[in-house]
């Protein structure tokens, strides 16, 4: 039996030694938590980031420490409240530890649990098509918040949305050859793509930054904006495969009725937004999806750094996602659909 602590601990320290920094760096931060929460019980989160360590304070609080390089813009935190509300949590920053350099931020703590943890736990609920059909309803809801938002527009391009061109002429000539066509396609159609409402995307979808109500599994929130940027609406799409499947050793596996939840997801969207009843706003929509695809499992995270196209056999787990997230699109083909 795996133990989550363990591997909770383990996440934490290879934190602090990507950071360069020792055990002390990490009594620092608790120290600073008493100081500032006294005689309220912290705790680290059972999900970290890549790029932070992240404590519970209390029932209501989340404190983050940053290394410098990977700060959060609070231009993208406020803008994320302004536009998805209580989806985001409100973030402020607080200081400098003064002998690890770490930044310090605080947040209001989103109720529930990592979409993660609740799907690991293959309760009842967390189990059941019925009310995974309301989370992807609720996922819909969530995306269609930005549709019209206008709060965000202020902001300026950030990494990924001045490369996207770039980006998709090195994935339409470097990605393994069952891949590049549908590169190709996205990178022919991207006038259309970028035709449509740029908006405030959240940039890491993943089960870990989904919060979901452990006693009915409907979506509270999404934590982790530092990736947040402008792009296309539709280009954050690739997060609802994270709600039909998982990844297993044998690659991501969809739920046996994951045809039958994406339906859901696009009825609820398309009420939600009558814009995209017209088909060719609906299509571009659908591309916006798959540049999203390819630019998050198309593009390596090298400590950091998203510069590079996955390769086979080096980057194993994005080449599956890509397998299993552009095999489902084709309309000729049958899904690939497997019981979990």
């Amino acid at each position: 039996m795996v133990d989550e602590q363990a591997i909770v601990d383990s996440s934490i320290t290879d934190f602090f030694l990507r950071s360069g920094l020792t055990s002390q760096a990490r009594h620092e931060c608790f120290n600073l938590i008493e100081q500032l929460y006294p005689g309220r019980s912290a705790s680290a989160a059972s999900c970290q980031g890549y790029c932070s360590f992240t404590v519970f304070v209390g029932d209501d609080t989340v404190v983050q420490f940053r290394p410098y390089s990977y700060r959060l813009d609070l231009r993208l935190t406020s803008a994320a409240r302004e536009v998805y509300g209580a989806f985001a949590p409100e973030t402020r920053y607080v200081a400098r530890l003064q002998t690890s350099g770490l930044l310090v931020y605080s947040m209001g703590r989103i109720e529930g649990i990592s979409f993660k943890d609740f799907r690991a736990s293959r309760s009842i609920i967390a189990s059941s098509t019925n009310h995974r059909v309301i989370l992807c309803r609720d996922f819909a809801a969530f995306l269609a918040r930005s549709w019209n938002e206008s709060s965000s527009q202020s902001l300026p391009l950030s990494i990924v949305g001045k490369t996207i061109v770039p980006r998709l002429r090195a994935l339409a000539t470097d990605l393994p050859p069952r891949f590049q066509t549908t590169a190709r396609k996205v990178l022919q159609n991207i006038h259309r793509i970028e035709a449509l409402p740029w908006v405030l995307a959240h940039g890491d979808i993943v089960a870990g930054n989904v919060i979901v109500e452990p006693s009915s599994g409907r979506l509270t929130g999404l934590v982790d904006w530092a990736e947040a940027e402008r792009l296309p609406f539709g280009v954050c799409l690739y997060g609802l495969e994270e709600l039909l499947g998982e990844m297993t050793p044998a690659g991501f596996q969809y739920r046996e009725e994951a045809d039958s939840l994406r339906t859901s997801f696009w009825t609820e969207l398309k009420m939600l937004i009558p814009e995209l009843r017209q088909d060719h706003i609906l299509k571009a929509v659908k591309l916006a999806r798959d540049l999203g695809v390819l630019l998050w499992h198309g593009i390596a995270f090298d400590d950091g750094a998203i510069d590079r196209v996955v390769q086979e056999g080096r980057d194993i787990e994005e080449i599956q996602r890509l397998d299993a997230f552009f095999d489902i699109q084709k309309e000729t083909a049958l899904p690939r659909s497997i019981k979990l």
